[in-house]
């Protein structure tokens, strides 16, 4: 009895790892800052959390990852003018997942992201389109920029004050490999 149950829980482990979903390399995740980053008062290697923005859909339209999850970084380096963040796990209902994704975009005024030639608008410049290497950035009210650095996003200041990203700006990382869920 006990062989016959074993048995036939190895049948079905092929069955399940055959269900794995995966999203795919180069999908663009947005995220919602948890909290405000001030440059001048955050330290390297401390923690951030964002949320998702929007769900992640897949095939057949089925949710794979639902809006408000939560994700994990970390402050790579910091100083007045500038902030780099690292992204590292994300939270799905499979469970929490590493993340191996750049920062290619951020919904701020004055901000452009180090490793291109791709800045936000002036305050006066109005609406821009800009491209960052072979990742295409939308047009939004207030600026947007979008590069990316090595895994790792470096955002400068362009404005005359420090850098501060307030709680709910948006991210866009684009993940470098598959997520498998």
């Amino acid at each position: 009895m006990h062989v016959s149950i074993l048995a036939l829980i190895l049948l079905l482990v092929p069955a399940v790892r055959a269900a794995e979903f995966r999203v795919p390399k180069a999908t663009v995740l947005t995220l919602s800052l948890g909290q405000e980053l001030d440059a001048r008062k955050v330290k390297k290697g401390k923690e951030f959390k964002a949320h998702l923005y929007e769900p992640v859909i897949g095939e057949a339209g089925r949710v794979l990852i639902p809006a408000g999850c939560e994700a994990k970084g970390k402050i790579e380096d910091a100083d007045d003018r500038h902030l780099t963040l690292k992204f590292r796990q994300i939270k799905t209902p499979f469970g929490k997942k590493s993340l191996d994704a750049r920062l290619v975009g951020v919904d701020a005024e004055s901000v452009r992201l180090d490793g291109n030639e791709v800045e936000s608008p002036s305050r006066s410049a109005g609406k821009k389109v800009a491209g960052a290497g072979t990742t295409s950035v939308g047009i939004v009210k207030g600026g947007i920029a979008g590069a990316a650095v090595k895994g790792i996003g470096r955002i400068l200041f362009g404005g005359d004050k420090d850098l501060k990203l307030k709680k709910g700006t948006l991210l866009r990382i684009e993940l470098k490999k598959d997520l498998k869920l």
